[in-house]
């Protein structure tokens, strides 16, 4: 942003504000949109996300490209990994890799990055205060990660650079101190118009609508506070636009179901989230049932016993970004989701997971009996954890083992049974300790009857 803080930008009238604006955006996109950005962008046209085998086959691919690469070029992981990075083939052997703690991760980054960038971006310049250091990345890892953004979109009938497009964006393109005038600026390489988040207030947002009615975009995108706030104004004064968007994106995780009707009324289009907050985030967008989708293409989500997300990201071959616990918060969602997508579902743990779980004939059933239960096969099962995702069965996961001898699942089918009635369905499976299909943070019991279950909606803040 340095071209737009200087005097002569401030300074020049807003034709060539878009000028400059649309030099500099013009400069840095060459970046983002090189052959690299294309090709992918034509390979994951050519995918089928309900394949499960194909999108496996494809995510251990690119698992076995970052590590070879983060072998042979980082510092950092040739040290912590040593010779197990041959050994890792597919997604579920990440778990005999140590985990890379955040502290660890901030304190080595220079060690972690590759020689490869280094050397074409120079030294690493401190981080402000407060700030965590940067990933630096290819030129190859910014197009490939645009291009997985920009198919999401496609998916939903937005087609990015050939559409018109309106951004609702915070930046300083737009002077603070303006008070009148045009609340936007165009880039006319990428056939956008950025409007000012800070202007979609009151009283600017009457001349926000005029200008985005006459310009008419495709689709829209952007912050969700300043998307929200233009469609209020719309709906408050019933107002009718004259064009049609194919789709909303708005950048979040969370939107209430009051505030995706008020944005859908406005537009008479379809609300869609997708999020990517930071470099080390993972990369997640929502479908047409309203679920919140890992993209696996994009690299391998983990959820320990503990509760903790591990994250391996593809797109970063700059900076090899491999089993980092992450600070962000998510649990596995364990239905098949309507829209057919095998990408695992995820939702925030929005509530407090209650110590019991229900019976159908019986009602609620407390942590005690569990804890019984679980005293009473402790010698063949240290670890136990209760899993209920319909009110009709129970999940019983045995940790440390992938065997569960005949007689002991007959033993603990027959204890629940007793507890809970012959009305209901009992499942044993075991996991070996960090195996990646566990079904959720430790504890003794998960009860997802807590949360909506059908796959239809992750969940709503209202």
């Amino acid at each position: 942003m340095k071209l737009l803080s200087t005097e002569l930008y401030g300074n020049s009238p807003i034709y060539l504000q878009n000028l400059l604006l649309s030099f500099r955006e013009y400069a840095s996109s060459r970046k983002r949109y090189g052959m690299g950005y294309y090709r992918f962008l034509h390979q994951l046209s050519g995918m089928d996300e309900k394949d499960r085998q194909s999108e496996e086959r494809y995510q251990d691919q690119e698992l076995r490209s970052l590590l070879r690469h983060a072998a042979e070029h980082s510092a950092f992981y040739r040290e912590v990994f040593g010779d197990d990075l041959a050994d890792i083939r597919f997604a579920g052997d990440l778990r005999q890799l140590p985990v890379i703690e955040e502290e660890l991760f901030n304190e080595r980054i220079d060690d972690i990055r590759t020689h490869i960038v280094r050397k074409k971006r120079g030294e690493a310049e401190s981080p402000e205060r407060g700030q965590l250091p940067r990933l630096w990345l290819s030129n190859l890892d910014l197009q490939k990660q645009t291009a997985a953004v920009d198919h999401f979109k496609k998916q939903h009938g937005a087609i990015n650079l050939d559409m018109k497009r309106a951004t609702f964006y915070h930046g300083d393109f737009v002077p603070l101190g303006q008070k009148e005038g045009a609340f936007w600026r165009d880039i006319y390489y990428l056939n956008q118009r950025l409007y000012s988040a800070h202007h979609c207030t009151e009283p600017f947002l009457s001349a926000v609508v005029r200008n985005l009615d006459g310009f008419r975009p495709d689709f829209i995108d952007g912050l969700p506070e300043a998307i929200l706030a233009i469609a209020r104004f719309i709906n408050d004064h019933r107002l009718l636009l004259d064009f049609q968007v194919v789709a909303i994106f708005v950048e979040t995780e969370l939107l209430s179901e009051s505030e995706r009707l008020e944005i859908e009324n406005a537009f008479g289009c379809s609300v869609r989230r997708w999020s990517m907050k930071t470099e080390r985030s993972p990369f997640l967008s929502e479908c047409p049932a309203g679920n919140l989708h890992f993209n696996m293409r994009t690299g391998v989500l983990e959820f320990t016993e503990k509760g903790e997300v591990l994250l391996t990201r593809f797109h970063t071959k700059g900076t090899p970004l491999i089993r980092l616990k992450i600070k962000d918060q998510w649990m596995p969602v364990h239905c098949q989701c309507p829209c057919g997508s095998v990408h695992p579902v995820v939702r925030k743990p929005l509530k407090p997971v209650s110590a019991f779980l229900q019976s159908r004939s019986r009602g609620r059933v407390t942590s005690l009996y569990l804890a019984t239960v679980q005293e009473k096969f402790q010698k063949a099962a240290p670890s136990m954890q209760f899993v209920q995702n319909s009110l009709d069965a129970i999940e019983i996961w045995l940790s440390g083992t992938d065997f569960i001898p005949a007689e002991l699942e007959q033993n603990i089918i027959r204890e629940m049974a007793g507890i809970f009635g012959e009305d209901m369905n009992f499942t044993v499976r075991g996991r070996l300790n960090g195996a990646s299909e566990e079904p959720g943070p430790a504890g003794l019991i998960i009860n997802n009857l807590q949360f909506p279950q059908t796959c239809q909606s992750d969940y709503s803040t209202d």
